[in-house]
């Protein structure tokens, strides 16, 4: 499953015993939801913690990362340059990010729709404080068509909403009837509302509001004392307008 990839599994820092995790597990549901909980974060600095973020690969990976330099893939386009990449810049501070998430792709072509839903299910049940919303893809992006079946068939299936932003404005989006897609190029009609970048000090698009956590950051006002998304609802939610944020 999945698409070809520039490197070797076999040669991803923790992947054999990932691997092996995986082979034990067999059908046991349960088993399965410890792997994925070590392979979904709770929230970042921006994401409130209340919201399970996987990523199906990484910033490097990504089928759109460089396009704004290069010019469209054969998925999209883009609209951040790759030195803005936040993703990107994660997995060039941090040794460990990369091969985190690239097992994290493994993992996500290698389990079935039927079963990610059933394993978060059953973490999100032993969790103090479940989770009341999936983010997919901090990093990376959609890669085909069967991405977006995929999500859709695991978001029909969970109890909490499911939304993602996507730059991959030549897929079928229309596949998409069961989570909320933040489109993040204008390219194409697609998704429930454009999630444009802008720079800092630029007006806001018209007909679009700002990210509050994006305002905050530029106020000044302190990581923990910021609205973060989860908290505010404007892209997790169906409806609502185009929102905007800085690029700092």
């Amino acid at each position: 499953m999945g698409m070809e990839k520039p490197y070797s599994m076999q040669e991803i820092d923790g992947f054999q015993s990932m691997r092996r995790r995986m082979v034990r597990a067999g059908d046991n549901v349960d088993q399965w939801s410890f792997i994925l909980s070590d392979y979904i974060s709770a929230g970042n600095s921006k994401v409130s913690k209340t919201t399970a973020i996987f990523n199906m690969g990484s910033a490097v990976d990504c089928p759109n990362y460089g396009t704004r330099e290069s010019g469209e893939s054969d998925t999209g386009y883009c609209q951040v340059p790759k030195s803005d990449c936040y993703a990107a810049k994660t997995e060039n501070m941090y040794k460990q990010t990369l091969p985190y998430r690239r097992r994290q792709e493994y993992l996500w072509d290698n389990m079935t729709p039927e079963l990610f839903a059933e394993a978060f299910k059953s973490l999100n049940s032993r969790k103090r404080k479940p989770f009341d919303s999936i983010r997919f893809s901090e990093a990376g992006d959609f890669r085909s068509n069967t991405d977006i079946i995929k999500v859709n068939r695991i978001a029909g299936l969970v109890d909490v909403p499911v939304y993602t932003y996507s730059a991959s404005h030549k897929l079928n989006w229309d596949l998409a009837e069961n989570f909320t897609v933040n489109a993040s190029n204008g390219r194409a009609d697609y998704g429930n509302r454009r999630f444009m970048a802008v720079p800092k000090g630029a007006d806001k698009p018209d007909s679009s509001v700002w990210c509050p956590n994006s305002v905050q950051q530029i106020d000044g006002v302190p990581k923990e004392d910021r609205i973060h998304c989860g908290e505010c609802r404007l892209c997790i939610n169906e409806k609502g307008p185009d929102v905007a944020i800085h690029i700092h």
